[in-house]
């Protein structure tokens, strides 16, 4: 049986835009907070995949940027 919810996209930040999922549902699929999600664009079906990894280790990566003066750590996301 499949499950609807009707959601909206915010404004996250000046350059992202967000989607909130229920946790009910996150948790009726054992995912936790914090887990390592990836998400797979499907152009040919005009649609999101998203997938959890499921692992009961917690994933750390870190990633240094790199800063100068004129540059304060992040890049804008491009105009799609």
């Amino acid at each position: 049986m499949r499950v609807h919810s009707e959601r909206k996209l915010f404004l996250f930040g000046r350059y992202s835009l967000a989607l909130l999922l229920p946790k009910k549902w996150l948790g009726e699929l054992g995912v936790e907070r914090g887990e390592e999600v990836r998400l797979e664009l499907d152009r040919k079906r005009k649609r999101i995949v998203i997938r959890f990894s499921n692992n009961t280790e917690p994933v750390s990566r870190t990633r240094k940027l790199k800063t100068n003066k004129n540059n304060p750590g992040w890049q804008p996301i491009p105009q799609l």
